[in-house]
């Protein structure tokens, strides 16, 4: 059985996304409900050419529902992270469920660093640039950024800097 020197798992708590969140949910549910109300209560046509209220409900229910998908979506992702003797895992369920696996003879170094997610990343989630690598950036702005033999980089975003560094030091030294 496998013992962990350090497990994390990280939500996306930006409290700015989630205002994004909701107002994209409630820009469309407002116009879709007040078009149907414009259409069968008011019994005025809504906009230039209007859509039938069937068509405004199919419409709206649809929008509201893939908006709410993707608020789900969001509410779920995880950035878990374990660390062992045998190597780094790492996942981020429900977009990356399989836990991918670097084994300590694959790191060339490794660092904990601060780094600005959205100048160097754009973002935060699941990230690729050229000349920064590959990032798993759940919040904050302190990673592992490891430097592997094969000449890429991989930045793993933490919130226990300290506990993280003691780990990949004891996997990397046994």
């Amino acid at each position: 059985m496998e013992i962990f020197l350090f497990k994390e798992e990280q939500r996306h708590n930006q409290w700015w996304l989630w205002v994004i969140l909701i107002i994209s949910l409630l820009a469309v549910l407002i116009p879709f409900s007040y078009g149907i109300y414009s259409q069968e209560v008011l019994d005025k046509p809504f906009g230039d050419n209007p859509m039938s209220t069937e068509g405004l409900i199919v419409t709206g229910i649809f929008s509201v529902l893939l908006m709410g998908f993707i608020v789900f979506i969001v509410a779920r992702l995880r950035l878990k992270t374990k660390i062992s003797n045998e190597g780094i895992y790492y996942c981020y369920p429900p977009l990356f469920k399989k836990w991918k696996k670097l084994c300590p003879d694959e790191i060339e170094s490794s660092e904990i660093r601060t780094f600005n997610a959205i100048r160097e990343y754009g973002g935060y989630g699941m990230k690729r640039r050229r000349k920064y690598g590959q990032a798993f950036i759940a919040s904050g702005n302190t990673g592992l950024q490891l430097y592997l033999k094969n000449g890429k980089k991989l930045l793993i975003g933490t919130q226990r800097k300290q506990a993280i560094d003691a780990a990949i030091k004891k996997m990397m030294n046994p």
